[in-house]
C-alpha cells in the first residue's frame, strides 16, 4: 500500500511538472519580453545619436517611434549572412532580368547566370543551417522612424532597422526601403513568407 501511494505521489508530480513546462518558443518571448523592458528606457536615446551621425543635417532630426520585435536564432532577415545573400542574389537577378532579359546564350548572360547559380548555392546551405537550429532568443529588432531634411528645407520621412544585440550591441541591418526589398524578395522566392520570416 506504501508503494502504491509513493508511486501515485510521484506520478502527479511529473504529470505536475510535464504541465507546466514551458515550450522553447514560450521560454524565448519571456526572454525577448524581459529584454525589451530592460532597454526601452534607453534605446531611443542610443539609437538617435547613431541615426544623426548617419545624416547629412543632423540638427533637423525629429523621431516618431521605435516599434520592438523579438528575434529568433532562426528568422533569416536578421541573420546578417542571409540578410546579405537575399539582397545580392535579388540585385543580380534585377540586374540580369534588365541587362539580358530572355538572352541565355551569349558568354556575358551565362556567366551571370553561373553566379546566380552559385549564390543560390550559398543562400541554400546558410537556410539549411537556420532551419537545422533550435529556437533561441537572438536578439531585439527595433524599426525607427524619424523625420530629417535631405536637402535645406525639405524634410522626409525615414526609417532604419536595427538589431539591438544581447551583450546591448546595436548595430545597423538597413534602411526601411532595402528591408522591404528583401522582405519582397524573400517571399516571392519562398510563394508564401517561411515561419522563419520575420513578419512585418
Amino acid at each position: 500500500m506504501m508503494k502504491m501511494k509513493t508511486l501515485l505521489i510521484f506520478a502527479l508530480m511529473f504529470m505536475t511538472i510535464g504541465c507546466t513546462q514551458q515550450s522553447r518558443e514560450e521560454i524565448v518571448e519571456k526572454i525577448g519580453r524581459a529584454k525589451i523592458k530592460k532597454i526601452e528606457k534607453n534605446v531611443n536615446a542610443r539609437i538617435e545619436k547613431m541615426v544623426k551621425g548617419m545624416l547629412k543635417y543632423p540638427e533637423s532630426y525629429q523621431p516618431i517611434n521605435t516599434e520592438m520585435s523579438i528575434v529568433t536564432n532562426n528568422m533569416i532577415i536578421y541573420d546578417s549572412d542571409a540578410f546579405i545573400a537575399l539582397r545580392d542574389l535579388n540585385n543580380t537577378i534585377e540586374n540580369f532580368n534588365e541587362n539580358y532579359a530572355n538572352d541565355t546564350t551569349t558568354q556575358a548572360a551565362r556567366q551571370e547566370l553561373e553566379a546566380i547559380q552559385a549564390m543560390s548555392g550559398v543562400l541554400l546551405d546558410k537556410m539549411i543551417t537556420i532551419n537545422n537550429r533550435p529556437v533561441e532568443f537572438e536578439a531585439i529588432g527595433a524599426y525607427h522612424q524619424f523625420y530629417a531634411e535631405d536637402r535645406p528645407g525639405h524634410q522626409v520621412k525615414k526609417g532604419y532597422h536595427f538589431v539591438i544585440h544581447k551583450d546591448n550591441r546595436i548595430t545597423l541591418l538597413c534602411d526601411h526601403d532595402e528591408f522591404l526589398s528583401v522582405v519582397a524578395f524573400t517571399k516571392k522566392l519562398f510563394g508564401e513568407p517561411p515561419a522563419t520570416l520575420h513578419e512585418i
